[in-house]
């Protein structure tokens, strides 16, 4: 994979990053959140998610249907859009990027963000927008050093 992660300007591989799979979006006490920045090339990022996007308005539409509307945002609107098929959302930047961050963001975490254990140099804590910019998508949000003060930006 071609992303690449940033922290205060330092490029951390993607092999070095991991998320915190419980408790995501808790701020750890004591510890400096600082802002990233993902980015990846769009059509490397839909043809990783596509399956997973497919899935996830199969299934938001199958609840409408049962149930009808609701307040959800995504399905307010996709239902507005008239439910375009995966395709048509992802040339729908408005859509991509709200049923991403609001349905997406643990697959987008699996892709970008799976070291295991203690092998990583950054831990995402939040994915706060995900948004197409020109050729490539980018993830922000807020995460932590491995322990306070031993980020490799701060070197």
């Amino acid at each position: 994979m071609t992303a690449e992660l940033q922290v205060e300007g330092f490029v951390i591989p993607t092999a070095r990053v991991a998320y915190r799979a419980m408790n995501l979006g808790q701020p750890l006490p004591g510890r400096t959140a600082f802002a990233y920045d993902l980015r990846c090339p769009f059509e490397e990022f839909s043809a990783q998610l596509n399956q997973k996007l497919e899935q996830c308005l199969t299934e938001l539409h199958d609840d409408y249907d049962k149930f009808g509307a609701d307040d959800d945002e995504v399905t307010i609107a996709l239902a507005a859009a008239g439910w375009p098929a995966t395709d048509k959302v992802w040339g729908r930047p408005d859509l991509m990027s709200l049923i991403a961050r609001e349905y997406l963001y643990f697959d987008i975490l699996n892709l970008y963000a799976a070291a295991g254990g203690d092998a990583y140099d950054f831990l995402v804590n939040t994915v706060d927008d995900v948004r197409r910019q020109g050729d490539d998508v980018v993830v922000t949000g807020r995460g932590y050093e491995r322990s306070e003060g031993n980020g490799p930006w701060r070197r």
